[in-house]
């Protein structure tokens, strides 16, 4: 079905929501060191921050006198780290459940694998589509899903899961985490902190960049031209709201499928057909 990534409106928002999603991640952790750096300038002050900082928001939520308020900015990584990656891992979750129900529409899936969980939703696509994830891809996801659920349901310490899972590591898996995470969780042990600092949140995010792409791939060779054909169709009538002609419609739908689904190469005769079913049931 040729090769490359293809842009359906479905990958477009989670890409979207993951950049945006990082962003902001990124934004919060560099926002904490730069006000720990900025809280120099008053450093051994016994006077509170909202007096110094009056127009601030929020400030007075956050009453300490300088000392204390760089000890909590500086360490504030981990915090916002346990706050982000369950964020990310419900992005990845809710993109792979729209690759699911692709799925089950074009008859691949049984209709329960809708209600899967992440801890599944790999499994079920390469159940359903006979393709598989990057081993080491899925080691390192259900990896940090299982420390997600340690910091969630375990007060932050190693259950007995985790540790299985780091058992089970390969030396790629291991050598791509510490390539990161810049430590290794070999060690672990049940009842050790979990934690979740920079590293981790780059690494999540990275993780599920990536076993997104590969179920864009996966997705792009199991479904039906006949699917991927009406895809087009229903991604052009949600951009467009107002009343299209027909020959207004033909040729948005021609530059949709040679901008954001070239690499299936759908011929006219494909989205032609799949113009008129979908036309018919809107």
């Amino acid at each position: 079905m040729g090769s490359g990534i293809v842009q359906l409106a479905a990958y477009r928002a989670f890409e979207v929501q993951r950049q945006e999603a990082s962003n902001a991640m990124m934004g919060l952790l560099a926002g904490a060191q730069l006000a720990s750096h900025l809280l120099q300038l008053t450093e051994g002050s016994d006077t509170l921050l909202p007096e110094v900082f009056p127009r601030v928001p929020h400030i007075r939520r956050f009453n300490l006198r300088t000392e204390a308020a760089r000890s909590i900015l500086q360490s504030a990584d981990t915090h916002l780290g346990a706050m982000s990656v369950p964020y990310a891992l419900a992005l990845h979750e809710d993109f792979l459940k729209t690759c699911v129900g692709l799925l089950i529409r074009d008859g691949r899936a049984p209709s329960s694998a809708g209600s899967a969980v992440l801890a599944q939703l790999h499994d079920g696509i390469e159940t359903a589509t006979g393709q598989t994830f990057d081993a080491d891809s899925i080691i390192q996801i259900d990896t940090i899903r299982l420390m997600r659920n340690a910091t969630i349901h375990s007060g932050g310490r190693a259950h007995q899961a985790l540790v299985d899972k780091v058992a089970r590591w390969t030396p790629t898996a291991e050598a791509g985490w510490v390539r990161i995470a810049k430590k290794s969780l070999a060690t672990i042990a049940v009842g050790d902190r979990v934690e979740f600092g920079h590293p981790e949140l780059i690494l999540t995010l990275a993780v599920t960049k990536s076993l997104g792409r590969q179920a864009n791939v996966i997705l792009r060779d199991s479904l039906s031209r006949t699917l991927w054909a009406r895809l087009v169709i229903e991604d052009v009538l949600a951009e467009e709201p107002g009343n299209l002609n027909r020959h207004q419609l033909e040729r948005k739908v021609a530059g949709k499928a040679r901008r954001h689904y070239a690499s299936l190469k759908l011929t006219d005769y494909e989205l032609t057909a799949a113009m008129r079913v979908v036309l018919a049931n809107t």
